[in-house]
């Protein structure tokens, strides 16, 4: 369910998005690139199950509000999610942002849970914190499911923490 809600949110932050409003369309233009290296515990039927390490990195692309990523993780249990998508940033402050972001990709099961699928799709909301210049850190939620390609699809959450380091 909550999966559903965060893309949802995405998609209207997207059309409601105050800095590159939907009539303008979705004109090409420079973004700050950067990568962000993020530690997560691993939810799976509302119990923790596990760890997961994620790495992404932001081109310096944009199209209207959103900035193109790729982004890789894998479980302690082996899991394997390579995605490729977009991430929307509000900035609320001079310090803080409120992102959602959108990931289609390619799941590994290996020897994690059984998703009921190899096509996974990741959305989530975070709050980023400007640390300086160089550093960024975020608390974030995610959501990944197959969005009911598959009959059998019990989706899988994240709770995380990133290091954010602007290139």
């Amino acid at each position: 369910m909550w999966g559903g809600i965060y893309a949802v949110l995405f998609s209207i932050s997207t059309i409601l998005s105050f800095e590159y409003p939907i009539q303008g369309g979705f004109p090409k233009s420079v973004a700050e690139s950067y990568t962000k290296y993020t530690w997560s515990g691993v939810e799976f039927q509302n119990k923790l199950v596990g760890q997961e390490v994620q790495y992404t990195f932001y081109e310096n692309k944009r199209f209207g509000p959103l900035q193109r990523g790729r982004s890789i993780s894998i479980t302690d249990q082996g899991g394997l999610w390579v995605g490729f998508g977009y991430i929307n940033k509000f900035r609320l402050n001079d310090v803080l942002k409120f992102n959602f972001d959108f990931f289609p990709g390619i799941y590994l099961q290996n020897g994690e849970e059984d998703l009921g699928g190899w096509i996974m799709f990741r959305s989530g909301i975070e709050l980023e914190y400007s640390i300086n210049d160089d550093w960024n850190i975020s608390l974030g939620y995610d959501h990944r499911s197959s969005g009911d390609l598959w009959n059998y699809n019990p989706g899988m959450e994240t709770v995380k923490i990133s290091i954010i380091k602007p290139l």
